[in-house]
């Protein structure tokens, strides 16, 4: 696990304290994270909890800020829905994450960035190295260049 450092120096914004408040707000009414076999699905007591605590710790006003706490619970949230969160459901139990969903992990990913720094150890970086190595075999490559064509795109 990574060492986490608190910004003291957030730079964010109330659009970015919006982003979150939006995020925990569709986790807490759209995601669910308890199936059965029947079919059905549930919200977990921690799920919503977690997703109640991080509104309940926002600041609205002119100038922001995100105590440790606060974005330990959006990083606990995050963490929890990155998982084995979902709020898209179709035929057969098919479950995603809808593009909605995405799009506001990857906007509260971008806020985070201003209020936390990750140190990994000199494992944990080997081991995230190692991980990125196996995944890149799996993009299509660039027939020219051999890059993955994802790494042109910015993605």
């Amino acid at each position: 696990m990574p060492t986490i450092l608190y910004r003291n120096d957030q730079n964010i914004s109330p659009g970015d304290v919006m982003k979150i408040a939006v995020y925990a707000e569709h986790v807490g009414r759209q995601c669910y994270d308890i199936f059965a076999e029947d079919g059905s699905r549930s919200r977990s007591e921690t799920l919503s909890r977690r997703a109640q605590v991080v509104s309940d710790s926002l600041d609205f006003g002119d100038e922001p800020y995100l105590s440790p706490e606060a974005t330990k619970k959006v990083i606990d949230l995050h963490a929890m829905v990155s998982g084995m969160c979902f709020d898209r459901f179709g035929e057969r139990g098919h479950m995603g994450k809808t593009m909605d969903l995405l799009g506001m992990a990857r906007d509260v990913d971008h806020v985070l960035d201003k209020l936390v720094i990750y140190h990994f150890s000199s494992e944990e970086l080997e081991e995230a190295e190692a991980e990125w190595a196996h995944e890149g075999q799996f993009f299509p490559k660039d027939d020219i260049s051999g890059d993955d064509t994802d790494s042109r795109r910015g993605v």
